[in-house]
């Protein structure tokens, strides 16, 4: 028993170590840039372009560079870049946080994830467009709702930060801790999936969300693809997805709207807990995340004849597999 239960977590620091060498790759040097260009003052310039976005749902424009870091490249990017603006920002709210923390994990990784949208026979301008403007106007609806009933206006708790620094040293040295807090909450997060497959929690997030995504007309086949997106990830779901819509196993309508849930939503263990450190609301990061994949989801279900046309490409998933 002792001699598994160490197994287990040999082999999830084992995950986690591979995963975060594979993002401190990306991390260090976006993390660089951001100090260099905090050092020369650009940093209001650069996040212009984006304000009148940023200041629609409620956030500090500088906070653009963040979103920006996400998207391209990955949500732990976009940490470390919003911790590195920390110490010039206005002092931020819960709600601020879960906004933000919500436009995020709908729009991240679009580069990567969009590309494997296109492997699945669906049009990847279509999901790049679904998931930033979904994005935003989550984030849209959010802020008004908190903003119109006072929630979570209290200061965000936010448990990964960065304190001013007056010298290179000084903040090498921050850098260097928050790295390894990262490191530790990467591994963490390996541990804490692992756990979460032992005692069945996932399977039962699947039984709660099961019978919703059979209303959106999703078929059964396609309902355990997208609760393995869900809990795992994007990465875990779409290559089952991949293979099936490839096989031709998977309808062109499963799998737009397969690919579109998973967008929208995935790894909502890892990602909600990673946002929910930067001072998100785990409720409002969750249930207003799963909440606003469902409704997205059920239009596109229902509008799949009008949306047929440009968002599924069968023919684009043939090119792939030859």
């Amino acid at each position: 028993m002792v001699n598994a239960l160490w197994k287990n977590i040999v082999d999830c620091w084992r995950d986690g170590h591979k995963v975060a060498l594979g993002i401190f790759r990306f991390l260090i040097p976006i993390v660089i840039i951001v100090k260099i260009l905090e050092e020369s003052g650009l940093i209001p310039y650069l996040s212009m372009p984006l304000g009148p976005i940023m200041d629609l749902v409620g956030l500090p424009a500088e906070l653009s560079l963040a979103w920006i870091s996400c998207m391209l490249v990955s949500l732990y990017s976009g940490a470390m870049v919003l911790i590195s603006l920390l110490p010039q920002l206005p002092e931020l709210s819960a709600a601020q946080m879960t906004v933000f923390g919500v436009m995020v994990l709908i729009a991240h990784s679009l580069i990567l994830e969009v590309r494997i949208a296109g492997q699945c026979g669906v049009s990847m301008p279509f999901q790049f467009l679904l998931r930033l403007l979904s994005g935003i106007l989550a984030a849209f609806l959010l802020h008004l709702f908190l903003d119109q009933f006072q929630l979570l206006q209290e200061k965000a708790t936010i448990l990964l930060a960065a304190e001013p620094s007056a010298t290179w040293g000084e903040w090498l040295m921050q850098q260097a801790v928050t790295l390894l807090e990262m490191y530790a909450i990467i591994c963490a997060v390996m541990l804490l999936q692992k756990f979460l497959d032992a005692f069945h929690i996932s399977a039962l997030l699947g039984r709660v969300l099961g019978p919703a995504l059979r209303l959106l007309g999703v078929s059964s086949k396609a309902v355990s693809i997208i609760l393995i997106g869900f809990t795992m990830g994007l990465l875990y779901g779409s290559g089952i997805l991949i293979k099936h819509a490839q096989e031709g196993t998977l309808s062109p309508r499963d799998a737009l709207c397969s690919i579109s849930l998973l967008g929208l939503s995935h790894s909502l263990i890892e990602d909600t807990i990673l946002l929910a450190l930067l001072g998100g609301n785990l409720w409002g990061l969750l249930g207003f995340r799963l909440l606003f994949t469902l409704v997205m989801g059920a239009l596109v279900n229902i509008f799949y004849p009008s949306l047929e046309r440009f968002a599924a490409s069968p023919a684009r998933s043939l090119s792939v597999r030859h």
